[in-house]
């Protein structure tokens, strides 16, 4: 069991490294748009499409390999701190961020303005919650 639940942890922390990928990427080319050509836009989305994809399969490895490891390794949520919760939250607040910045991207890529200009607050909030979400890991796993 010992070799399971460390392939899962290592496909937990490649999954945390995709998402990091998107959370610290996006608001990189978000940034990078409101000063764009209308030759460069698509490009521009073209990678923020890319990122945002390996970002889902990431968030997907997390959600998949997290509750395993938790039932494999430690037999429930039973004995876990604050920390462990607080983690928890800050992954329920990225995940509904993420959406928003799904819904956000289409809007801007479609043309809105103010979704545009509000692009790279919410990939900075994302990458804020990934960072609240590792640094909470750190104290409830030790």
């Amino acid at each position: 069991m010992d070799i399971l639940t460390n392939i899962l942890f290592w496909i937990h922390l490649v999954s945390l490294s995709l998402g990091g990928v998107a959370a610290f990427g996006i608001p990189v080319v978000g940034r990078m748009m409101p000063g764009a050509t209308g030759e460069t836009r698509p490009t521009l989305f073209k990678v923020a499409h890319g990122l945002s994809s390996v970002g889902r399969v990431g968030l997907g490895g997390l959600i998949i390999t997290g509750p395993l490891m938790v039932w494999l390794k430690f037999g429930g949520t039973a004995g876990f701190t604050t920390w462990f919760w607080a983690k928890m939250v800050f992954v329920l607040l990225l995940i509904i961020v993420v959406v928003w910045a799904g819904i956000n991207a289409k809007r801007a890529e479609g043309g809105d303005v103010a979704a545009a200009k509000r692009a790279p607050m919410i990939g900075g909030l994302a990458a804020l919650l990934l960072l609240g979400v590792v640094f909470c890991a750190v104290f409830a796993f030790n």
